[in-house]
């Protein structure tokens, strides 16, 4: 039993290791949102100056340098272009600036901080895409194992099974890589499939617990839906086949024999002495333990398609 449990702590891929795609998907998304949020917000970049900055030596010069920072605080701001605003608002100037001289000057510098503020944004965004990658790459290398599991499913397994049913192969999907994990659960931990030397245990609790595996076995594959298969190429059409071929024969045959046997027990005789004194317990024990064998090949077989190590 204790060999069973260590062996449920060591192996559980499907809960502990599943694979990160969701978690990638999630930070590429993350990752474009924040390139949206921080390229909106590139208009601080562009904190180029609008000329070589010198102090204007003439009344011309010191208009020109006003209308050249009005264009760079607009484009800052993310004003549209506004020529004829620019031209009304200097028109009366006193220093012999003309109408197309100002819209000369004010639409060279709004297009030059425009093509100055795309530059940045487009080097912000470029460097965000860089540092997406870097990222992906290094949850793509964190979780190269759980991918190569994910991969391992897509490809064919070949299981030997017990009970008749033999050499089975094909392609196991997630759904029913899920359910297997879980029928390996419900079996390594089971008393039935430990071995059960002549002196240990009662042989109705072995009884017990393959009818236990029986009503869990068919839950897990209700709660599987009916993508979980029904053919012989399937988790499910397995499962069923190991209920079938398997343990209802040996339940219908010995539960109620032993059930007759239990009824005449002396209430002064302990349940343990009582089956000690059955005549057929070494027969019971016997097909047990074969039945164990067949259960533990089954077992391996589980493992083999969930693609863990036993």
């Amino acid at each position: 039993m204790a060999r069973a449990i260590g062996k449920f702590q060591r192996l559980n891929p499907l809960l502990h290791r599943r694979v990160s795609l969701p978690l990638w998907v999630s930070l590429l998304g993350l990752v474009l949102a924040l390139s949206l949020i921080l390229g909106s917000a590139v208009p601080t970049l562009a904190q180029t100056s609008a000329s070589t900055t010198q102090t204007p030596a003439t009344p011309s010069d010191k208009l020109t340098e006003e209308i050249k920072l009005l264009a760079k605080s607009e484009v800052e701001d993310n004003i549209l272009r506004r020529t004829d605003f620019v031209i009304k608002l200097y028109s009366n100037n006193s220093a012999g600036l003309t109408s197309p001289k100002i819209r000369a000057i004010y639409d060279e510098e709004y297009s030059k901080q425009v093509e100055t503020k795309d530059f940045w944004r487009l080097m912000l965004i470029g460097i965000i895409g860089i540092v997406a990658i870097l990222v992906l790459v290094a949850v793509f290398l964190i979780n190269r194992r759980s991918l190569g599991r994910f991969v391992k499913r897509l490809t064919s397994v070949s299981v030997s099974l017990p009970f008749g049913i033999g050499q089975v192969n094909w392609q196991p999907d997630l759904t029913e890589r899920r359910a297997a994990w879980s029928l390996y659960v419900e079996l390594v931990t089971r008393i039935a499939t430990q071995s059960l030397e002549s002196d240990q245990g009662l042989l109705r609790e072995a009884l017990n617990s393959l009818y236990d595996l029986f009503k869990a076995t068919r839950q897990i594959l209700k709660d599987a839906g009916p993508d979980v298969g029904a053919s012989r190429e399937s988790v499910g059409g397995i499962a069923i086949a190991v209920l079938n071929q398997g343990l209802r024969p040996f339940l219908s045959t010995w539960h109620p024999r032993l059930q007759e046997w239990e009824a005449q027990r002396p209430d002064n005789i302990s349940p343990k002495e009582h089956e000690t004194n059955w005549s057929e317990k070494s027969q019971l024990r016997s097909e047990l333990e074969l039945l164990r064998e067949n259960l533990e090949q089954y077992a391996k077989a589980l493992a083999e398609i969930v693609g863990v190590q036993t």
